[in-house]
């Protein structure tokens, strides 16, 4: 298979965000713009394949970016004799013998300016994500559970949860609190014949704390081996 026509699910690990589908041109363009960590992870698109740290996978590993270094020729080049004319100063009477400090500040205030420059720049800039067509898919798996979260006009918040791309149970939809939607989880884990997955799928503009809230829930049903997977995608589609 070539390797442009491979598609990855990658899971930022800082984010704690998952892209399905993502083709392997765009993860190697992440990977050379350090969007892509060397702790993040991915593994083959549509599968149950664990996990492979970028910098681990035989694909992605060489692109990832590692900053600027020298290289044993630059530094071999930096150490050879350099040749300078020297030019004598002539020092008035009344001049005392002190080292010129102006040249030494100039060049500290250069240097200054640049490394704040480069910082801001770094910590500023927005990380570019897909298109999130690629995070429409949550799953394919028959078992997977989604936990779907959404606004009401009033911005009150709405709960529901379905198994893979059925539609939510009547009493698994239109839940408002964190704990109910957890106590259908709960009671949906019971009947389920191995550990499932379960995804997390909210609108972009969706606070994060509230992610969070589920995300606290399923790492105690994780650590229990009630599911295999846990992870948060966003959902474009407005309500």
């Amino acid at each position: 298979m070539a390797k442009a026509s491979i598609n990855f699910d990658v899971w930022l690990l800082a984010a704690d965000t998952v892209y399905r589908g993502v083709p392997y041109s765009v993860v190697t363009g992440w990977a050379e713009q350090g969007r892509l960590g060397a702790n993040d992870k991915l593994r083959p698109a549509d599968s149950n394949s664990p996990w492979v740290k970028a910098s681990e996978h035989p694909l992605i590993a060489d692109f990832l970016f590692r900053g600027s270094s020298y290289s044993a020729t630059d530094l071999a080049e930096q150490l050879q004799k350099v040749e300078l004319e020297v030019v004598t100063r002539k020092h008035a009477v009344d001049e005392d013998d002190d080292v010129d400090m102006i040249p030494l500040i100039d060049i500290s205030l250069v240097l200054l300016i640049f490394f704040m420059m480069t910082t801001a720049v770094a910590a500023l800039s927005p990380v570019d994500v897909p298109d999130m067509k690629h995070a429409s898919e949550i799953s394919k798996d028959r078992d997977a559970f989604t936990v779907q979260i959404d606004k009401r006009s009033n911005d009150e918040l709405v709960y529901s949860l379905r198994m893979g791309e059925k539609s939510p149970m009547p009493e698994d939809n239109n839940l408002t609190t964190v704990d109910a939607v957890m106590q259908r989880l709960d009671a949906r884990l019971s009947e389920a014949q191995r550990a499932p997955e379960v995804r997390i799928a909210c609108h972009k503009e969706l606070p994060r704390e509230r992610v969070r809230e589920i995300v606290r829930e399923l790492e105690k049903r994780k650590a229990k081996e009630q599911i295999a997977f846990y992870g948060a995608e966003v959902n474009e589609k407005s309500k």
